[in-house]
C-alpha cells in the first residue's frame, strides 16, 4: 500500500482542515519538546501511514441512541461534531504541546473513539470500550465527555496483537454533577506500553478509576485529575504486578483547584524476579482550594532480593484550610510466613502467590466490578504459573 504523509493520511478519510493543520504542527515541533528520561524508552519511530476506512456510524446501542448518546470513530466525530472535538481533543486534559510524547501522539494518531453522554443520561449497564479502537495500531485514543448529571460505567481491556511499542491516551471530561466509573485492565502485549488517563471534573462531579497493571512488559502509566469544580471528587485506584525484569513507572496526580474538593490515590503493587516498580504520587492543593481533602497511600511488596520498589509520595499545598496526608511503604515478603507455608507442603511459588493475594486483595476487593476482580485474580495466578 502507498505510504502517505500526515496531511495525506488525514485528508484520505476526510479530517477537517483544523485537525490536519494541528497534526502537521505537532509533527513539526514534537522533536523540540521536553522528553524526560522516564519517557525516552517509550518514544517510537514514525510509523508508515496508509489509508484507513472510517466507520461514520453511531455505534451506541439503540436505547442509548434514543437518549442522544454518541459512540463513534474519533475521526468521523471530528467531521460530524467539529466543535466538541476541536475544543476538547488534547486541549483540556492532555495538552498536546506539553511534551514530545503528547505531540507525537497527536501527529501520528491512527485510531480512536469518541464517547458523548448528553446531560441527564443514565446508563444502567456497563459500557465496554474495548472494541472501539484498533489495538494493532501504535497511537490510540479515547475521548469521553459526560454532560451534566450523566452517569455511566466504562470498562476497557487490551486484546489482540499489539506492536512492539504502543500508546493509549484516555481523556475524560465531566460536566456538573456527572458521575463516572472507569475500569481499565491493562493486558497490553507490547514490550513498551505507555498509558495515559487524564480527567477534568466540573462542580459536584465524581470520577472513580480502577486500574489493573497486569501486563508482562515495560509500562509507563500516567494519570492526572483536575478537580476544578467545587465539591468534585476523584478516586484513583491502581493495582500492579511486576515480574521477570519488567520495569513499571506509575505517575498519579490529583489537583484540587476548587473549594471542598476531595481526592484520593490508592496504589498497591507486587515486585518479583528482577523487576522494578516505581510509584510517584502527587497531591496538589492550589491557593483557591479552601476546604480541600487530599490523601494518598502507596504500598509495594518485594518478593525476593533481586526486585526493587520505590515510592515517592508528594504533597504540594498552597492553602492552610485543608486536610491532607499520605502513607507509603516498601517492604519485603515475611520470611517467617513463607517458611511456615513451605513447611506445610506448599511449594514456594504457590506460597508467594498466597501472600501476594493477601497483600493485593484489600484494594482488588474495592473494585466494584466482580468480573474484573475475577479476571485480575486469574491473571495473577497465570503470571505465577500455578494454575
Amino acid at each position: 500500500m502507498t505510504e502517505l504523509t500526515i496531511s495525506e493520511f488525514a485528508k484520505s478519510h476526510g479530517e477537517p482542515a483544523w485537525l490536519v493543520a494541528k497534526r502537521e504542527v505537532a509533527s513539526d515541533i514534537y522533536c523540540s519538546l521536553p522528553l524526560s528520561a522516564q519517557q525516552r524508552p517509550y518514544q517510537m519511530t514514525n510509523p508508515k501511514l496508509t489509508a484507513v476506512t472510517v466507520n461514520n456510524d453511531n455505534l451506541a446501542p439503540q436505547h442509548l441512541k434514543q437518549q442522544g448518546v454518541i459512540m463513534m470513530d474519533l475521526f468521523a466525530a471530528a467531521q460530524e461534531y467539529p466543535t466538541l472535538i476541536q475544543e476538547n481533543l488534547m486541549e483540556k486534559t492532555i495538552p498536546w504541546r506539553d511534551n514530545a510524547l503528547n505531540a507525537r501522539h497527536l501527529a501520528y494518531l491512527t485510531t480512536g473513539a469518541f464517547i458523548f453522554l448528553p446531560s441527564n443520561t443514565i446508563c444502567n449497564e456497563p459500557i465496554n470500550l474495548t472494541n472501539f479502537i484498533d489495538h494493532t495500531q501504535l497511537e490510540k485514543h479515547l475521548l469521553i465527555i459526560a454532560g451534566a448529571n450523566a452517569e455511566a460505567t466504562f470498562t476497557f481491556n487490551d486484546c489482540g496483537t499489539t506492536p512492539k511499542k504502543d500508546c493509549l491516551m484516555v481523556e475524560v471530561l465531566l460536566g456538573d454533577n456527572a458521575h463516572i466509573k472507569y475500569f481499565d485492565e491493562n493486558n497490553a502485549k507490547s514490550e513498551y506500553h505507555h498509558r495515559v488517563l487524564n480527567a477534568y471534573l466540573a462542580r459536584n462531579a465524581t470520577l472513580h478509576t480502577f486500574v489493573g497493571l497486569f501486563n508482562a512488559h515495560n509500562t509507563l502509566y500516567d494519570s492526572s485529575f483536575s478537580l476544578d469544580g467545587e465539591q468534585s471528587e476523584g478516586y484513583l485506584n491502581v493495582v500492579s504486578l511486576g515480574m521477570n525484569t519488567q520495569q513499571q513507572n506509575v505517575n498519579a496526580e490529583i489537583i484540587n483547584h476548587g473549594r471542598n474538593t476531595h481526592g484520593e490515590i490508592q496504589a498497591r503493587g507486587i515486585v518479583a524476579e528482577r523487576a522494578k516498580t516505581n510509584f510517584h504520587t502527587n497531591g496538589v492543593i492550589t491557593k483557591n482550594g479552601y476546604g480541600a481533602y487530599s490523601d494518598q497511600a502507596s504500598r509495594l511488596l518485594t518478593l525476593d532480593s533481586t526486585s526493587q520498589g520505590q515510592v515517592d509520595p508528594i504533597l504540594l499545598i498552597d492553602n492552610y484550610d485543608v486536610v491532607a496526608g499520605h502513607a507509603a511503604s516498601v517492604g519485603k515478603v515475611n520470611a517467617d510466613q513463607l517458611y511456615y507455608l513451605n513447611s506445610r507442603g506448599i511449594p514456594l511459588r504457590q506460597a508467594k502467590l498466597l501472600l501476594t493475594r493477601g497483600f493485593l486483595l484489600p484494594l482488588i476487593d474495592a473494585f466494584p466490578n466482580e468480573q474484573m476482580r475475577k479476571q485480575m485474580l486469574d491473571k495473577l495466578e497465570g503470571r505465577f504459573n500455578v494454575r
